[in-house]
């Protein structure tokens, strides 16, 4: 690449750039890198050590953005408790009485929350809760699809509300399965 000098110039990637930052920026901690990359020049260990922390630092700053991700919301965990809730739902509702299999179908969200607290290893707020609303308010709609499809938008707050409902009975039952697997499990 020719500049208007008629002198050509190199272009760098930002791993030099990087090596450069550090070779100004470096301390004495530094210096051993040259002994460990069995090179006798410090500026080019240090450069090569640079290299090694920018190519490694993007794949640990990725695996350390997955750990956190998969410790608010881990995907085998909602699977689960979406299967749990969807049969305690289930179960609950099995009773042909109207009002009492609602009622009855949110009794069956919270055992089943509450039976992921108490079995599961660590606590799955965000994954019970958001299993128990879809399956809440996706049991709601299907139960009332006709009233959706005459009534339009407001006929759409049925299912909300139920969401909602399912998703403080979801929360309130692994909260207390939670607690109750603190309790037997700490030492007196």
């Amino acid at each position: 690449m020719a500049d208007s000098g008629g002198e050509r110039t190199k272009t760098r990637d930002v791993d030099d750039l990087l090596a450069d930052v550090d070779d100004i920026t470096a301390d004495d901690g530094d210096a051993t890198t040259a002994s460990s990359t069995g090179t006798t020049d410090p500026v080019t260990a240090d450069r090569d050590a640079s290299r090694e922390r920018a190519s490694g630092g993007t794949d640990q700053g990725g695996s350390r953005l997955r750990e956190r991700v998969g410790q608010l919301f881990s995907p085998r965990a909602f699977l689960v408790a979406l299967a749990f809730t969807a049969v305690g739902m289930a179960l609950g509702g099995i009773v042909p009485l109207p009002l009492v299999s609602d009622v009855l179908g949110f009794v069956g969200v919270f055992v089943a929350t509450f039976a992921l607290g108490l079995v599961g290893d660590r606590s799955y707020y965000a994954e019970a809760g958001v299993a128990s609303a879809i399956v809440a308010g996706g049991w709601s709609a299907i139960g009332s699809v006709t009233l959706l499809a005459v009534g339009g938008l407001p006929a759409l707050a049925i299912p909300v509300v139920t969401a909602g409902i399912g998703l403080v009975a979801g929360l309130a039952g692994h909260y207390f399965g939670r607690d109750l697997r603190d309790g037997l499990t700490r030492e007196l």
